[in-house]
């Protein structure tokens, strides 16, 4: 039997970012830098057993301030990039604004958890959290080259404020 792809599709909120990263970006620097707070509504809050066992999560969110859907965007908004398809980036106007970080895990204090690398703003209303597991790792993913340049122009950067991010090398011989 098939769904009707045309319904409406409806989640809730399980939390919301009470610390997420500034806007526009302040000096306290990259995401990686910053330690966020989610706190987990007290209905959901019984979900976040265990969870302190992993080193990572995933943090599934809604971009809730974004107002216009683009389905072709230029990265970063740099001339020196191509045009691509949104769904070939991680940008906001999309036609459903869903945010999604990998990020390091803190800690668990119920009904707050505390992370580092989250790429969302105070007041983000989080839709889920999920554990990093073995499951998700990719060793060489391929990705195209003007996102492997911008990667090799930031990685030790990156690298510095998050070392469990990224390829050991980007180029095509490593693939």
């Amino acid at each position: 039997m098939a769904s009707d792809l045309s319904a409406e599709i409806r989640v809730r909120p399980i939390g919301v970012v009470d610390v997420g990263i500034d806007r526009p970006p302040s000096a306290r620097g990259s995401r990686y830098n910053v330690v966020s707070t989610i706190r987990v509504f007290n209905r959901y809050a019984a979900g976040l057993l265990g969870l302190e066992g992993y080193s990572h999560i995933f943090v599934i969110y809604w971009m809730h301030e974004v107002r216009d859907t683009r389905l072709v965007v230029r990265p970063w908004g740099r001339e020196d990039l191509p045009d691509v398809g949104v769904f070939a980036t991680r940008f906001p106007p999309r036609p459903n604004p869903i945010g999604l970080s990998v990020v390091e895990l803190l800690g668990v204090s119920p009904p707050k958890v505390f992370v580092k690398g989250l790429d969302a703003w105070t007041g983000t209303p989080v839709l889920d959290l999920k554990p990093y597991d073995y499951y998700d790792i990719v060793r060489r993913p391929h990705i195209p080259e003007w996102l492997c340049e911008r990667w090799e122009q930031s990685r030790d950067t990156v690298r510095r404020a998050a070392p469990w991010l990224g390829p050991c090398e980007c180029r095509e011989e490593s693939r």
